[in-house]
């Protein structure tokens, strides 16, 4: 079942289009008269096909059908036109469209086209999923507290990610829409989110979104309410329960969808440590423990928690314990 949204400039041809569609079994979920309309309604849900009217003379229908294809949104696309002019049929095929039917729309010769639409959305059945979480993230956003929210949205970011390097354009396109989304909703709300968003790489992208998610929070959370330091608890416990890996602050920040920057201020804020040096207090409190064992060495002890070099591991001890793990072990008389 496809969900159509059909641009049409009039109404009762618009009409004739929707009851057919609609008897072949498939949902039209928005209608527009023109371009603009149609980019709108897109911006607030995505369909899985666009079945557009040419729109001479200004060839509107084909500048649609044309953007869906160079941003990679994974939309199928079929034109109608009552022209058979051979270069707006090449260049509807160049847009991406699947077809190019010419109108009055016969009713077998839709339904054919359908049906490969159909098989084309199978295709895109991943990327389109991608655009439906999004789409449901949107739709609760105002219902989201914080803690809810950077998990959401950092789940939205790993979808996106999870594409193969050989989809790569659609991971730029799903980004992009997401750009767009985000703008239409901070429009709504008369919130304006002035850093600039270019696509230099996905690492820049995702610190772009990361921003405009502590943006949000900042400017409609409640300063009462305690969900940004429940994930900030979740991101200690992760420490805590990881201790021996080489984690950076970059790695963990992301992993609970905040950047460093927000991260760092929010941790120090929580723990009253900087993530070093709580990480670092999480290893020593093991490495007390494991001293207590005889017959393990201060160096295996140091590997066992997680620091690189002996020495390094001593200066820490020494800082958190004011003396050094020998010193230690000797005052417990072992």
């Amino acid at each position: 079942m496809l969900h159509v949204h059909i641009v049409e400039p009039q109404a009762d041809k618009r009409a004739a289009i929707k009851k057919m569609v609609q008897d072949m079994g498939h949902i039209v979920v928005g209608e527009a008269c023109d371009r603009e309309e149609a980019l709108r309604l897109m911006e607030q849900g995505w369909p899985t096909l666009l079945l557009t009217d040419l729109m001479p003379p200004r060839l509107e229908g084909l500048a649609l059908v044309n953007q869906v294809y160079e941003q990679r949104i994974p939309v199928v696309t079929i034109i109608l036109s009552d022209s058979t002019r051979f270069d707006y049929v090449r260049q509807s095929m160049q847009a991406g469209a699947i077809d190019y039917l010419l109108k009055p729309v016969k009713g077998e010769e839709l339904r054919r086209a359908l049906r490969r639409a159909e098989k084309r959305v199978v295709y895109l059945h991943g990327t389109h999923r991608a655009f439906v979480q999004a789409q449901q993230f949107f739709e609760r956003l105002e219902l989201l507290q914080p803690g809810e929210f950077i998990q959401r949205h950092a789940e939205l970011i790993q979808s996106i990610q999870s594409f193969e390097e050989s989809h790569q354009g659609e991971r730029q396109g799903l980004f992009r829409l997401l750009y767009a989304k985000w703008h239409y909703m901070l429009k709504l709300h008369g919130l304006d989110f002035e850093e600039p968003f270019t696509w230099q790489g996905e690492d820049e992208a995702i610190a772009y979104f990361r921003k405009l998610g502590e943006f949000w929070i900042a400017r409609s959370a409640s300063p009462a309410d305690n969900s940004v330091k429940l994930n900030v608890k979740r991101a200690c416990d992760y420490i805590r329960e990881n201790y021996q890996s080489n984690h950076t602050l970059a790695e963990v920040s992301g992993r609970f969808g905040m950047s460093v920057s927000y991260f760092s201020v929010q941790i120090k804020k929580y723990t009253g440590y900087s993530f070093v040096n709580y990480l670092n207090r999480v290893r020593i409190e093991k490495a007390k423990e494991l001293l207590l064992q005889s017959n393990l060495k201060i160096y295996e002890v140091a590997g066992e928690v997680g620091f690189d070099t002996l020495q390094y591991f001593n200066r820490v001890f020494k800082q958190a314990v004011q003396m050094t793990p020998g010193e230690y072990r000797r005052s417990l008389g072992i």
